[in-house]
C-alpha cells in the first residue's frame, strides 16, 4: 500500500465523525443537572446516606418488597444510621413528593417506575 498515512487519516476522521454525537449527547446530562432539577426533601436525612440512595434506592426498595411478601416483615434496619425504619415505601413519601421527585428524576433518566403500576401514588 502506497497511501497508508491516507488510509489512517481517513480511518482516524471517520471515527471523529462517528463518535462526536455520542460524546456530545452525554456530556451535558449529570447528577449535577438532576439534582438542581428536583425539589428538595423535606428531611433531613434519608434512611442510608444520600451517595448511596442515589446508586442503590432500587435495591432498598426490592429489598422492602422482599422483606414484606415473603418474610412479613416491616422493619428496615439502616446500614448507615443504625436506625430502625418502616420498610415502606411510604417512609420516602415523608420527605420526597412524587411528582416532584420520583416521577421528575425518572423522567430525566428515561426510566420507567413500574412499581406504580400496582400501588397508587399518594397525592
Amino acid at each position: 500500500m502506497y497511501h497508508k498515512g491516507y488510509v489512517v487519516l481517513f480511518v482516524i476522521a471517520i471515527l471523529v465523525v462517528v463518535s462526536t454525537p455520542l460524546i456530545l449527547a452525554n456530556s451535558g446530562r449529570g447528577f449535577e443537572d438532576i439534582r438542581n432539577y428536583l425539589e428538595k426533601p423535606k428531611g433531613d436525612r434519608c434512611v442510608e446516606s444520600k451517595e448511596y440512595m442515589i446508586a442503590n434506592h432500587m435495591e432498598v426498595l426490592n429489598e422492602w418488597r422482599e422483606m414484606a411478601i415473603r418474610e412479613g416483615k416491616r422493619i428496615y434496619f439502616s446500614k448507615t444510621y443504625g436506625v430502625l425504619y418502616n420498610g415502606s415505601i411510604e417512609e420516602c413519601f415523608k420527605c420526597h413528593t412524587y411528582k416532584e421527585f420520583c416521577e421528575k428524576c425518572h423522567e430525566f433518566a428515561g426510566v420507567h417506575m413500574y412499581c406504580l403500576t400496582c400501588h397508587t401514588p399518594p397525592e
